[in-house]
């Protein structure tokens, strides 16, 4: 174990023990608090919770740390995001405490103690996570990118732009026979991979699709890992830091192995059934505002108060898509058109649900059916579908999963409005479809929730590696087909 590692050891034990202090603090304040002014109650109250305030302790932790809370990798995540996360393990952990109290009534956690606690632990707890994120904003990894030819040197040329000061590159490990011929700074060869590693104090080692084709690379890379050291491809960097698949980095093994998620049959069962639970749960909380909803097209618009159409759905099969009408009903009188972003056949109380996504709530029905799921890629027309996978590579890979009423490219990416969007949608569906499970559906759908109640997504999420794709595109040939004009719009 090399210093780094030792220091990112030091870091996560010392804020997983934090935590686990903030928590004991938080029950003990709450204690106080419910019994204020009887120090008898308080006493005796510390040792009788104390079984279920050990446990639940823990089990924040653990599940804290199963989700990189305490990783310095994970500078990138967002505040809402660890507080939502926080916010899920407290939950977690009241839920256990709250179980044992049925196992064994001595070791109870009053309802009193649980609310004042869960609040100063969540507070309590989100305040160090957000002293976490300052600290770890200025934070560098060290790095270094095995190359093995000129094409895996030119990631050099764009690493900056790619990882925006996320990075400090120190250099590049050549294979043996290849000698760098962009300029690039040698730290070695691959053969003394473990011992450059020490010496340079990095981080990570990196490397591209192409060096892990290489058995003699796999097994210096093996012997890197074993030594409790970090190798990782570009690709799966990526996905960590941005959460999305760069098309421009795609490879068929890439493919082959993230397909698999989908089929796994607990994944898909699991999922089932938490689609008829919160579908069922859905219409019944949002019955009153789609009653509202389908009266106001009613009363403002000639025609029928629900749109149907056929949409693709998982494998290619097709469904009867329901939506509230938004637009006037002679919409596609000169045949389908697809939406633009201000498109002047939408109604103003189509905008309006439109904006609000109130148009999509009769697509839970579309759930109760099992002909979408909760989360998942948005379901397109078929005719859209053979269009964008014209010119969009891997574009029908995300029929692979089935569609969805909302989904990673809906919470992080803002209303597209050319096939250029329709690619960049396209790296968040296959994001999703690798890292598929329960935990990511809850995110996605309160996540949703705030994105409904804030009117959009920002904007600034189109933005996210531009000066990476310019560059890029300038030194490579360009893997995917041009761009489309901005007129056309994918439906949402």
């Amino acid at each position: 174990m090399n210093g780094g590692s030792r220091q990112r050891l030091a870091h996560v034990s010392w804020h997983l023990a934090l935590d686990m202090g903030l928590f004991v603090l938080a029950f003990m304040l709450g204690i106080y608090l419910r019994f204020l002014g009887d120090t008898t109650l308080v006493y005796t109250a510390q040792w009788s919770y104390y079984p279920s305030l050990l446990w639940g302790a823990l089990v924040f932790v653990t599940a804290s740390y199963i989700f990189g809370l305490y990783a310095p990798q994970t500078q990138h995540q967002s505040f809402f995001t660890r507080a939502l996360i926080i916010l899920l393990n407290l939950g977690l952990a009241v839920l256990l405490m709250t179980a044992m109290f049925y196992l064994n009534y001595s070791s109870r956690v009053g309802r009193g103690v649980m609310a004042y606690s869960a609040v100063f632990a969540f507070l309590f707890i989100l305040l160090h996570h957000a002293l976490i994120l300052r600290q770890l904003a200025s934070y560098r990894e060290r790095v270094a990118l095995v190359v093995t030819n000129e094409e895996d040197e030119k990631e050099t040329q764009w690493f900056d732009a790619f990882w925006q000061g996320r990075l400090e590159l120190a250099g590049v490990v050549c294979v043996p026979g290849y000698t760098p011929r962009l300029g690039s700074k040698v730290l070695g060869q691959t053969s003394k991979l473990l011992e450059l590693v020490r010496e340079h104090h990095l981080d990570r080692v990196l490397c591209t699709h192409r060096a892990l084709e290489d058995p003699r690379l796999c097994q210096e890379f093996c012997r890197l890992r074993y030594s409790g050291e970090t190798v990782m491809p570009l690709m799966a960097l990526c996905e960590e830091v941005y959460q999305l698949v760069p098309l421009e980095l795609m490879s068929p093994a890439w493919l082959i192995s993230a397909s698999a998620a989908p089929h796994l049959l607990y994944i898909k069962k699991a999922k089932r059934g938490f689609d008829i639970c919160v579908s069922l749960l859905g219409l019944l909380v949002l019955g009153v505002p789609l009653l509202l909803a389908m009266l106001a097209v009613r009363l403002t618009s000639p025609g029928p108060i629900f749109y149907r159409q056929t949409r693709t759905g998982r494998f290619g099969r097709t469904f009867t898509l329901l939506k509230l009408r938004s637009m006037r009903v002679d919409a596609e009188a000169d045949g389908p058109r697809w939406a633009a972003a201000n498109d002047d056949r939408v109604t103003p109380v189509g905008r309006f649900l439109r904006r609000y996504r109130i148009d999509e709530i009769p697509q839970l029905i579309n759930v109760l059916r099992g002909e979408m799921s909760f989360v998942g890629p948005r379901p397109e027309r078929p005719e859209f579908i053979e269009e964008l996978a014209r010119q969009v590579p891997y574009y029908k890979e995300r029929l692979m999963i089935q569609p969805g009423l909302t989904g990673w490219a809906q919470v992080r990416y803002p209303y597209g409005a050319s096939i250029e969007d329709a690619r960049r949608k396209l790296e968040y569906d296959l994001y999703y479809m690798k890292h598929m499970s329960l935990f990511l559906d809850c995110f996605i759908l309160l996540d949703t929730i705030r994105i409904v109640l804030r009117g959009g997504v920002d904007e600034a999420h189109k933005h996210a590696v531009p000066e990476y794709r310019a560059q890029r595109a300038t030194v490579a040939p360009a893997t995917t087909a041009p761009a489309a004009p901005a007129a056309a719009t994918p439906p949402h």
